[in-house]
């Protein structure tokens, strides 16, 4: 939807990631893989979790990532299980598995998670993945035989450690960040979507408001989004808590039914101020043709 939205106002560049960057006081020069060079006046990121971004300009991804001690996997499987606007759940300690439906009604959404304190998989190995998932569910009740039969089937399949991005600052010089790659909250917190829409709103209407001076816009946009990213990040690590095997010395489960909680949902789920920005002004920036480009790319 928002591709369609942008297409004939944006320059899409797909199959070609950044190389290498480097940045001055008036721009940032950028090397693609596929050998095109380019200077652009700002550059942001949102490349997610696993930011490759964030690792060039900010530093190595342990700093930043917080695990919360679970893991998750998705994939869709056939809707073999009768199963028609609701989801289900079962529940063994230290591992669930769900099904719930999609769009597409021939299929169902299969979901696992388990604990996880320290993930040593590589998040790009597939196979490895699986290999993981089918040890840590074997022999799980309930649909889990079911679920799993389809794991080497399916067309689609993700499983990460559930983990949250915590920074001192989202930017550097001209170079920001947005999303999971700034401040992700974790599925825990089932915000994650709306934080990343609310943060480009704010980060581009930040900009364009201080007239792109970068060093104005990527404050204004920060001061507005931490409080509202801090408030959905502290849902995200008292839900991943809520799951948590307990054990002897294991702090209490959180009571979600206390005043306190419908506060805190409140704050983050309301907790920012959208302004107008109706009448500041665009970039004015049309894109500059590359100067090389191996790869046939623009």
């Amino acid at each position: 939807m928002l591709y369609d939205d942008t297409r004939d106002r944006a320059e899409y560049i797909f199959g070609d990631r950044i190389a290498e960057l480097t940045q001055d006081a008036d721009g940032v020069d950028i090397v693609f893989a596929g050998g095109g060079r380019r200077r652009f006046d700002l550059v942001i990121g949102a490349d997610g979790l696993h930011s490759a971004l964030r690792a060039m300009v900010f530093g190595p991804r342990e700093r930043f990532i917080r695990h919360l001690g679970q893991a998750l996997a998705f994939y869709t499987v056939p809707n073999e299980f009768g199963l028609e606007r609701w989801l289900i759940d079962y529940q063994e300690p230290g591992r669930s598995a769900g099904l719930r439906p999609v769009p597409d009604a021939t299929r169902a959404m299969a979901m696992f998670s388990f604990t996880a304190a320290d993930l040593d998989v590589d998040y790009r190995d597939i196979a490895s993945q699986k290999r993981l998932l089918r040890e840590r569910m074997a022999g799980m009740g309930w649909l889990t035989p079911r679920i799993l039969a389809h794991l080497d089937d399916t067309p689609d399949f993700y499983l990460d450690q559930v983990a949250q991005v915590v920074m001192d600052r989202w930017s550097s010089g001209r170079v920001g960040l947005l999303g999971d790659a700034a401040f992700s909250s974790s599925p825990m917190s089932g915000q994650g979507t709306g934080l990343a829409l609310v943060g480009a709103y704010l980060l581009a209407g930040e900009l364009a408001a201080a007239d792109w001076d970068p060093k104005i816009g990527y404050a204004r946009y920060e001061e507005q989004m931490r409080p509202y990213v801090e408030a959905n990040q502290e849902i995200g690590r008292l839900h991943a808590r809520s799951r948590e095997v307990p054990t002897p010395d294991s702090e209490p489960s959180p009571d979600f039914t206390g005043e306190w909680f419908a506060e805190l949902i409140d704050r983050a789920l309301n907790g920012v101020d959208l302004p107008d920005y109706a009448g500041v002004p665009d970039s004015g920036i049309t894109a500059a043709p590359p100067t090389t480009s191996s790869s046939g790319l623009p």
